[in-house]
């Protein structure tokens, strides 16, 4: 049996990094102007959104994370609303952009060209992993970038440093979370479109966790299935034990998907 070449992978990452481009680049330049454009209008958002939408119902709130409008005076707290939003569309990215790197090969039959090459499956499948990775790192840093940007400019005071970046690393965690998913469903099966299925477990966890803060004491179990609620910019602030101790329970089960998915990718027959 060939042995595995780390060098081969990231041959093969270049490759498809190459060919996915100008995707890449769209969503990254799409992700950082919906950024801009929110968190540049900070000041004249939060006078306008105290006026016509203070109001709307509690569980209207909720569904933005907020618990009233008050706290848009806070540049981060805004960001926090914003950012609540726009994780959703960087996890459904992550989660169909993640699983078609296998599947539209294999349903393409392109996947032919690699077999064809001194490449074993795990080096195709570590490949694959990282340029999800790579990709998912890059309409985060897109957000990132764009919103240290309106943070130095209209931020003021209320712009802290220390707190943003704890939101973009603990509630951007999701983005990756969602991306090791869609790489095992990658890994288990080309039966079926595993983005599509992938960016439905995305918009449900996102669902689960506002039912838990609609339900209050009733469901707040439902918290759990939803790394969105678990890992909401407030959650991420404050990040106390118990956040802490979930976000490594989540970490160990995205590990789990990706090392699932590799031993299945190994060992299962193609229809090609």
């Amino acid at each position: 049996m060939r042995q595995f070449n780390f060098a081969s992978s990231l041959k093969l990452t270049g490759f498809d990094l190459h060919n996915n481009r100008r995707y890449l680049l769209g969503w990254s330049a799409s992700i950082f102007a919906i950024m801009f454009m929110y968190m540049i209008l900070f000041p004249s958002m939060q006078d306008m959104a105290k006026i016509k939408m203070e109001a709307l119902p509690k569980q209207f709130l909720q569904l933005f994370d907020m618990e009233d409008f008050s706290s848009l005076d806070n540049f981060i707290n805004y960001f926090g609303m914003v950012f609540n939003l726009i994780l959703i569309a960087m996890s459904i990215f992550a989660a169909s952009f993640s699983a078609n790197l296998l599947y539209r090969e294999e349903k393409g039959k392109t996947i032919e060209f690699l077999y064809s090459l001194e490449v074993s499956r795990t080096e195709i499948y570590i490949s694959k992993l990282l340029t999800a990775f790579v990709a998912a790192l890059a309409v985060l840093l897109s957000a990132t970038v764009s919103t240290w940007i309106c943070g130095a400019i209209n931020g003021g005071e209320t712009f802290v440093v220390g707190d943003f970046l704890q939101i973009i690393k603990v509630s951007g965690f999701c983005v990756f979370f969602f991306m090791a998913l869609s790489v095992m469903l990658a890994g288990i099966t080309a039966k079926v479109g595993v983005g599509a299925v992938g960016s439905m477990i995305v918009l449900a966890c996102y669902l689960l966790g506002y039912l838990s803060k609609l339900l209050e004491t009733k469901a707040q179990w439902l918290a759990y299935f939803s790394p969105f609620e678990l890992f909401s910019p407030q959650n991420a602030v404050k990040l106390e034990s118990k956040t802490l101790t979930e976000m490594g329970a989540y970490f160990g089960l995205a590990l789990a998907f990706v090392i699932v998915g590799g031993l299945v990718y190994r060992r299962r027959d193609f229809n090609i």
